[in-house]
Formats: structure tokens, C-alpha cells, sequence
């Protein structure tokens, strides 16, 4: 078993807050993965809900966040089309999606949007992050913009391998960052995997999780709320 340097830094302690979560990779039969989870401490009474080929994070009704003046609690996290699929930690995920639609590369199209939009500026500079699937090359794309750092990087991986990054401790896309324990294949499996297995399992305070699968047979997601 492969132990990637995240998870020995992970499991030198109980647990670690890393904020949310955005994957890509490829299930071992090599179907094509996007995944997300959000993770929070000051926000922890959202859900995801699927809208048509989207899936939003939204405040429950009638919970402290729904009455928060935060810019940044509501968010499209997911999207994608039969040529490719885009996952973030915020709004940044439609404006790269356009830019694809648009005629851009993946590179182009991830980097421009986030010089434009910059991290977040709230009180923790929280960096923007997100994935991307490109169907018609078969490739994995990560990037993220923090206060000092942009990086956008393709992701050379295997089947039965997950990419991740994290809004904290593993914001830049890293090749050690991969989990090679990732055994599902169905959507709210990955949803689960993302959750409580693996590397995730030391990741505290989950709140909910969504992902998308691209097989032979078409596209699939799923969401998984409740999780606390």
C-alpha cells in the first residue's frame, strides 16, 4: 500500500481541520471522478442539492447560516456537460465552466478565473480551489489561488487513485497529495469515500459531500447531507 505524505502528516495526529475538500481521479475500472466536501466549523448547517447538472451548496432553511451575511456560505460547487465536469470550493465554479464552453483551455480557463476572483477575503484568506474533468482528453486538472501562491497543474494518475486538495493545510496540488486506497466506483460511494475512508477519515468536522462519475454508460452523481 502506498502511504502518501498527507496521510502520515493526517495520522500523526487524531484529527486535522483542512476545510473543504475537492478531488479528481479515476475509479479502477478508469471511469473519471469529480468529488467535494465541505467541511466547517463556523457553517455547519449546509446541504447539496442537485439542480438539473449542477449541484449547489445551500444554507437549511431557517439555520443561523441562512440568516449569516457570508458571501461565501451559498455556492454552484458542481457542474458539468458531456465535455467536461468542474468542481469547486465557491463561485468560481460557473465562471470556469463558461470559459471552457467558451473555447479556452483547461489551463487557461482555471487560471484566468482565478486571478480574476482572487482567495476569499474573509478573515482566514481562505484560498479558492477546485478540479477539473476533461472528457475529451481524459485528464485531471487542480488548481487553487491562496494569499501568495496560483498553481494550476494537471494530475497524472491511475485507476483506484484520488487528487486532492484542501482549503487548509493542503491548499497547492502536490503529487504526493493522492490517495491510492480509493476503492469506489458509484457516486454516493465516492460521496462516503470522501467522508470516512482513507485519508479523509482524519479530516474533522464533515458536513456534506457531492460527486460526479463519467463512464462508458453516461454521467452519474449523487449527494450525501447529515453527516455529523
Amino acid at each position: 500500500m502506498v502511504v502518501t505524505i498527507a496521510a502520515v502528516l493526517a495520522r500523526s495526529i487524531l484529527e486535522m481541520y483542512v476545510g473543504r475538500i475537492v478531488g479528481v481521479g479515476r475509479t479502477r475500472k478508469g471511469d473519471l471522478v469529480a468529488a467535494y466536501r465541505v467541511s466547517s466549523r463556523s457553517f455547519p448547517n449546509r446541504t447539496a442539492e442537485k439542480l438539473g447538472n449542477s449541484v449547489q451548496i445551500i444554507a437549511q432553511p431557517e439555520s443561523a447560516d441562512a440568516a449569516s451575511d457570508s458571501p461565501y456560505i451559498a455556492y454552484e460547487c458542481l457542474i458539468w456537460n458531456d465535455h467536461f465536469a468542474v468542481v469547486s470550493n465557491g463561485t468560481h465554479t460557473r465562471p470556469i465552466y463558461e470559459r471552457l464552453k467558451a473555447g479556452n483551455a483547461p489551463r487557461d480557463a482555471i487560471a484566468s478565473v482565478l486571478v480574476g476572483l482572487d482567495r476569499e477575503f474573509d478573515q482566514h484568506d481562505t484560498p479558492r480551489i477546485c478540479g477539473l474533468v476533461d472528457l475529451a482528453e481524459s485528464r485531471l486538472w487542480l488548481g487553487s489561488v491562496t494569499a501568495t501562491s496560483l498553481s494550476v497543474m494537471p494530475i497524472e494518475i491511475e485507476p483506484g487513485q484520488l487528487a486532492y486538495i484542501t482549503t487548509y493545510a493542503f491548499p497547492l496540488p502536490r503529487v504526493e497529495q493522492i490517495d491510492s486506497d480509493f476503492g469506489a466506483a458509484e457516486p454516493i460511494a465516492i460521496c462516503r469515500h470522501i467522508t470516512d475512508a482513507s485519508v479523509f477519515s482524519e479530516f474533522e468536522k464533515p458536513i456534506c459531500a457531492t460527486s460526479w462519475v463519467a463512464s462508458a454508460t453516461g454521467h452519474q452523481s449523487a449527494t450525501l447531507n447529515s453527516i455529523r
